[in-house]
């Protein structure tokens, strides 16, 4: 069994999304339909989620960074972010000149630890943003009651929880706005692509006024307020919407892929992605971590992998550990995040998987288990 095409990821594309992209291409760039598929994919994207308005962007990371800048996040304040997610998070934060203050991740569903966050907050702490990683979901329930509580905004970072419902409420309707990723590897993609989701009308159109360079709406050409170049296009969106309309499916061949992994690994001393009555999980990206028991470090997996020829991709890295966002206190201090990501390794899930593919590999990682018993 040949596995080296078995890539980390991959979207699925049908003549659906050929066709909206054609329509795009030939319905010109201006006139009437200029933002045509923008605006149809933020209104039914939010109303999805229940939120009252999505505004879309180039990628994520601008999401992210235009909630803050409008909130009025800036040099002097801080903003809370987990150890354990991509850099974006912690990226978007020093684009607006505030600190990042890193808290630990749990144990049990990997993402931001409460008891972590209540003992790391100060008098200058101004926003959380809570990641979901992989698919799984913090108890974003109690973060939320809590920053409500210390009148502190929460965003929920959802880039990789698109999908998940946690206790009958899904990702993206937790805290005063969301953001979604619609990256290529991500559960639908626009190739690069971002969302924002609030109720909060202010914010929204503070959002959307920054978001075209503080344009003023009504001359068009003139810039009341510096802004920023995240304006989305026709053509992304189209691709986006039309992946969109079969959000139901795609998410159910990410939560098969899970499966067939779990089924897999059962009997051996991993911990798999959460999946419980309060977690329905959207499954983006089947992750495993190896039990300590084991005494076996994701590094040394992947190196076996590699010469194999297959995909392989390492838990995430403590961001206090990278060098933009370098803090030895942080590492002192959130020793479970220190601990997880040297045991974690994602596995390949991308959505042409076929089933014989992700057995195969999850043996080659069985038999690196038995073998180093």
């Amino acid at each position: 069994m040949s596995l080296k095409n078995f890539e980390m990821s991959g979207p699925s594309i049908t003549p659906q999304e050929t066709r909206y992209v054609l329509d795009v291409m030939n319905s010109g760039w201006y006139g009437k339909k200029k933002y045509f598929y923008v605006e149809k994919f933020e209104k039914e994207f939010a109303k999805f989620h229940s939120r009252k308005y999505g505004l879309m962007t180039t990628n994520c990371t601008q999401a992210l960074h235009l909630i803050l800048h409008s909130l009025g996040i800036k040099k002097g304040h801080n903003v809370v972010n987990q150890e354990c997610t991509w850099a974006a998070s912690a990226a978007a934060v020093l684009y607006t000149g505030a600190k990042n203050l890193f808290v630990d991740i749990s144990n049990d569903h990997w993402c931001m630890s409460l008891e972590s966050l209540k003992k790391k907050i100060n008098k200058n702490t101004k926003a959380v943003i809570s990641t979901g990683i992989y698919g799984n979901m913090p108890e974003l329930d109690k973060i939320e009651k809590f920053c409500r509580k210390k009148k502190i905004f929460l965003i929920e970072d959802a880039a990789e929880s698109l999908g998940s419902v946690y206790k009958n409420k899904k990702s993206g309707k937790f805290g005063i706005a969301s953001a979604f990723s619609f990256h290529r590897t991500k559960t639908i993609t626009t190739g690069e692509g971002g969302m924002i989701v609030t109720d909060d009308k202010k914010l929204y159109e503070k959002c959307k006024f920054f978001r075209d360079q503080g344009r003023d709406v009504k001359s068009n050409y003139d810039i009341l307020e510096l802004g920023f170049k995240y304006m989305p296009f026709n053509l992304q969106a189209a691709l986006g919407y039309s992946q969109f309309k079969r959000i139901s499916e795609i998410v159910s061949k990410k939560r098969k892929i899970y499966q067939i992994y779990k089924k897999e690994f059962a009997g051996y001393k991993v911990q798999i992605n959460k999946m419980t009555k309060d977690l329905k999980n959207g499954c983006w990206a089947t992750t495993i971590v190896f039990d300590k028991e084991l005494n076996i470090q994701s590094k040394n997996i992947i190196k076996f992998l590699i010469t194999k020829g297959l995909a392989a991709r390492p838990f995430f890295s403590p961001l206090s550990s990278m060098k933009p966002f370098l803090s030895k206190k942080s590492k002192k201090t959130n020793k479970i995040a220190y601990d997880i990501y040297k045991r974690g390794l994602t596995l390949p899930s991308p959505l042409n998987a076929k089933n014989k593919d992700i057995k195969g590999y999850a043996q080659e990682i069985i038999k690196y288990l038995k073998k180093n018993k």
